[in-house]
């Protein structure tokens, strides 16, 4: 059983790298290294301003570690398959639950020591803490991690009469428990809760995990949420054929739709905006993508970081709407149109421009009413004008030409 972990494992991994790939362009990597400059550059100001003794400093502290402590879920691998063609093998799954166990250790225990990192300067200021007694809180979030991932192990096991261990209350008020010992008496005293916390669930799983029976309905539900979480970030990229949207009426919507001229040249205007309403999967990423763009932007502040950031989304949204060009290519009817391609991809270009030059005009209010600074708002608003234009009315259509002779 072990060994089909490592073979799921590795599977994993390759798709992973090659999604990855995918995302991290030289562009999106580029822009992201300004991204992470501009929060560093902000956060080294906010420090400045930042004084010991402050009754608040704590209490953000244990906000932000008791989240950082729930990232990183139990990565099992498990498939639906698995209920019936490994439930002969159920007793042997312990061995593939540990090994899951310790691969999820990785990325989370990873985040955790990040976090602490950055972290740090603020609890030196705001608390006036030695190195060693930050490391007495970074020993008590890496075991308080590993504590909370043994108790995901033991979730994936029926316990008879007794409270699930892994309930969210148990996790959370565990975790902030701890926490707050760390950060309002001492971080060592902290570790010291955490370790035998976690002796306590080891031992409690040893002696009970023979005697149940394996979730395994509950398993592959929160396997498959998890990897859906997965694909729809990297479908925020790139076309991800695991992620598939659903169709609601909206009626409230249909006043837009109304402006759409009864032409016989605007027929696909109307099904593509049409189908952009009804949809999940392209209006719920437009809607996304713009909404965490403003909301980022609304903290940012530069000269020309929220212009950076501002293009980027904008690129982000008008490369992701480019699939949706063949998302009627299935079905037949639309093929006996009497409508020549050309005309097509006029009606296309029409509405990427209308939903990038929304979306741009969102983010650049933003822009506008956070940094009420002259040069800010007019560069950004500048920058977004010629990104719309050149995404939706130059780099649009020769992508979507070069992609049909290709195809031809």
């Amino acid at each position: 059983m072990i060994q089909l972990f490592k073979n799921r494992r590795a599977r994993h991994l390759r798709e992973m790298a090659k999604y990855l790939r995918l995302v991290f362009n030289d562009f999106f990597v580029f822009a992201l290294l300004f991204f992470l400059g501009g929060l560093g550059l902000g956060y080294s100001n906010l420090l400045k301003t930042l004084t010991s003794g402050l009754w608040w400093a704590p209490l953000v502290a244990l906000v932000v570690l008791g989240i950082t402590v729930q990232v990183g879920r139990f990565a099992t691998l498990i498939e639906d398959a698995d209920r019936v063609f490994l439930l002969p093998k159920e007793r042997a799954m312990q061995g593939y639950l540990v090994a899951a166990r310790r691969y999820s250790q990785w990325l989370a225990q990873a985040t955790q020591l990040i976090v602490l990192f950055i972290m740090t300067p603020y609890l030196r200021v705001t608390l006036s803490w030695s190195l060693a007694t930050v490391a007495g809180l970074a020993v008590t979030q890496v075991i308080l991690k590993d504590t909370l991932l043994r108790l995901d192990l033991a979730s994936a096991y029926q316990v008879t009469g007794q409270r699930r261990m892994n309930h969210w209350t148990n996790k959370w008020g565990l975790s902030l428990i701890v926490l707050a010992v760390g950060l309002w008496a001492n971080p060592w005293l902290a570790a010291i809760l955490a370790i035998l916390a976690d002796g306590a669930v080891a031992v409690w799983f040893q002696q009970h995990w023979q005697r149940q029976q394996i979730r395994w309905r509950e398993q592959i539900a929160l396997e498959d949420n998890r990897m859906l979480g997965i694909y729809r970030f990297f479908n925020l990229f790139t076309d991800v054929p695991m992620v598939s949207g659903t169709i609601h009426r909206r009626h409230y919507l249909d006043g837009l739709l109304r402006r759409i001229p009864v032409r016989h040249d605007q027929a696909y205007l109307y099904l593509y905006s049409r189908g952009m309403l009804r949809g999940t999967e392209f209006s719920g990423l437009v809607v996304r993508l713009t909404v965490i763009g403003m909301i980022l932007l609304a903290f940012i502040q530069g000269t020309w970081l929220p212009v950076i950031l501002t293009a980027l989304f904008i690129y982000l949204i008008g490369f992701q709407l480019l699939p949706f060009f063949q998302q009627y290519d299935d079905i037949v009817f639309t093929h006996v149109y009497p409508l020549t391609w050309e005309q097509r991809l006029r009606s296309f270009v029409q509405l990427v421009t209308l939903i990038l030059t929304t979306t741009a005009g969102l983010m650049c209010l933003v822009v506008i009413l956070a940094d009420r600074r002259l040069l800010p708002a007019l560069g950004t608003v500048g920058v977004a004008a010629v990104e719309v234009w050149y995404l939706a009315r130059v780099y649009t259509p020769q992508r979507l030409k070069r992609a049909a002779q290709n195809k031809g």
